[in-house]
């Protein structure tokens, strides 16, 4: 980008005409909106018309702490130099190993200070264990903010976040329920929610909740199975589902559980009979279970007394389509999709239940793979 600004001006200069320097200020800074804060303050050598330019843009994008630091000595005399206090927007990312990680505790505090509004930290080869982001945690003026690296991140328990909209969290070390309700709570106006978190290469959490105008979801994955709970936007179940010993009152809630791994992946049986046991009380079931063999055992499934339509995809041998249903006294619907492979199914069985008794075939029709078990 430089090296065309560079080139359109050499080539006004040689015939008499400076096009650029007629535009106004706003069009000047919606040009260096597309550049980096290096590549932005390099303007300042085209002519005498950029000179000042960078210093009233209210935006830092920072790939490299070292070559300011080195110039400036320190980050509250580089932001000296600005003729525009407020930065709306941040925007840090650096890959090497620990030149940017000594520094961003001063970058946080200073665009704390000076009202950030959009705040994006990416220190991916960061070996720094962990680093004071707290401030970030009560900053009343953050609309988005994205954090992401291998380093800890200890989340304060008073979280103050009027305004986030947006949280993306993409960390190594594991953070804590307890933790998370803390952040949502703390966040009134939140609509998206992400988590990720690797301790291995195949092992993985995440969690994602949106909040929209019609609709709350919350989707948790982990490297053996799926779970979507969603309701109507007037039925809030997420601080439930958050405080372990209370998910048992999520009732009005759509559940979607899927399982995936061997049969001798003891967490797949637990979490199946475990998460059964919590969300007892939903109406509203989905249960897919893509392992390639079936339970050896019979798994300790609980009472859903308020389960109301149930939607199994097992396998043709799995014995829980024939021992799920029996645990629903008021169970209206079962759907049941038999299963050929993991990739597709060749048969869908709807029945409406009567006083536990299978009344009649709603429908029996060919299921092909491109048909989704997670219909609304």
């Amino acid at each position: 980008m430089i090296a065309h600004l560079t080139g359109v001006m050499k080539n006004e200069e040689r015939s008499g005409e400076d096009r650029i320097s007629q535009l106004s200020d706003d069009v000047l800074w919606h040009i260096l909106l597309f550049l980096t804060t290096k590549e932005a303050i390099a303007t300042s050598l085209l002519s005498t018309r950029w000179i000042f330019l960078w210093r009233m843009l209210p935006f830092l994008d920072i790939h490299c702490s070292k070559p300011i630091i080195k110039s400036h000595k320190s980050v509250n005399t580089f932001l000296a130099q600005r003729i525009t206090q407020n930065i709306t927007r941040f925007h840090l990312k650096c890959n090497s190993h620990s030149c940017c990680s000594h520094y961003v505790e001063q970058w946080v505090s200073a665009v704390i200070a000076r009202k950030v509004e959009h705040v994006d930290i990416s220190l991916c080869m960061c070996h720094r264990s962990v680093i004071n982001f707290a401030p970030l945690f009560t900053c009343a003026t953050l609309v988005t903010l994205k954090l992401e690296g291998l380093f800890n991140l200890s989340i304060p328990s008073g979280v103050h976040l009027p305004k986030l909209k947006s949280l993306h969290l993409h960390i190594h070390a594991f953070t804590s329920f307890s933790s998370i309700r803390n952040l949502i709570s703390g966040s009134p106006a939140l609509e998206l929610f992400h988590l990720r978190q690797n301790w291995y290469l195949s092992h993985f959490n995440e969690l994602k909740i949106v909040r929209n105008s019609r609709v709350i979801q919350l989707f948790q994955r982990k490297w053996f199975y799926n779970l979507v709970i969603q309701s109507d936007r007037c039925y809030d179940f997420v601080p439930d589902y958050l405080e372990s010993g209370s998910r048992s009152n999520v009732v009005k809630a759509k559940v979607y559980m899927t399982v995936f791994g061997g049969i001798k992946d003891f967490y797949a049986n637990q979490f199946v009979c475990e998460t059964l046991k919590e969300l007892c009380n939903v109406e509203f079931l989905s249960l897919g279970d893509f392992r390639l063999e079936t339970y050896p055992f019979s798994l300790d499934l609980p009472l859903l007394k308020n389960l109301v339509e149930l939607r199994l995809s097992l396998e043709n041998r799995d014995s829980l389509y024939m021992e799920l249903p029996g645990k629903c006294p008021k169970l209206e619907v079962l759907e049941v999709n038999i299963m050929d492979d993991r990739c597709g199914a060749n048969q869908r069985c709807k029945y409406r239940i009567r006083g536990g008794v299978r009344e009649h075939d709603l429908s029996i029709v060919p299921f092909s793979p491109e048909t989704t078990l997670l219909e609304s």
